[in-house]
């Protein structure tokens, strides 16, 4: 697997996005283990219409993109 290539706003935003969700994880007291599951937005604004479909009896929980 190539490495990924990212820009330094893109690193701003990935750590700013980890703070946050350590503080929703100390909140609520649900943690996420993902190993490679991590989709990054090419654009500002591409991820606005995003939902997310959670099963708590399987522990699932995946993006789901609207139909463009």
């Amino acid at each position: 697997m190539a490495a990924l290539s990212t820009t330094p706003q893109l690193e701003a935003n990935y750590d700013q996005f980890i703070a946050e969700l350590t503080a929703l994880t100390r909140r609520y007291g649900v943690a996420i283990q993902s190993v490679g599951g991590v989709i990054l937005a090419d654009a500002p604004g591409e991820f606005s219409h995003v939902s997310y479909v959670a099963d708590i009896s399987s522990g699932d929980l995946y993006p789901e993109f609207p139909d463009s």
